[in-house]
């Protein structure tokens, strides 16, 4: 597991943001866990499901940034999806500065993807 030393340079930091972004939301999760730790209100589910979900997201990060590296379609659309949705799910809440983080890591990384897309996509 991790970044392969004989994949070219764009994959290596394809897989290099994916994993960046997979370390912000552990560390989301971990945040959200915390507060909940302290927290006494009648939310505490909701704040449960949300760290879950944050968690969830660490691991398609980390899966997608593995996957990535074996530079196969599946992966590469499986990547692509879980970076449409996490940006259109950055607009849905609250946006604060960690929120413009990993847009713009997103951002990046689908481009990224898009421009090298004829690395994954090619019949192997």
């Amino acid at each position: 597991m991790g970044i392969s030393s004989k994949a070219p340079t764009s994959v290596k930091a394809a897989q290099t943001l994916f994993f960046v972004n997979a370390v912000i939301w552990l560390l989301l999760g971990i945040t959200s866990l915390s507060r909940l730790a302290g927290s006494s209100t009648g939310q505490t589910t909701t704040m449960w499901i949300v760290a879950l979900l944050m968690f969830g997201n660490a691991g398609a990060m980390l899966v997608a940034g593995v996957g990535i590296g074996k530079q196969r379609r599946l992966f590469y659309t499986s990547g692509l999806a879980v970076l449409v949705i996490n940006i259109i799910l950055t607009f849905t809440d609250q946006f604060g500065v960690l929120d413009f983080i990993t847009l713009v890591i997103d951002v990046v990384l689908l481009g990224l993807l898009i421009v090298t897309r004829a690395r994954y996509l090619s019949v192997r």
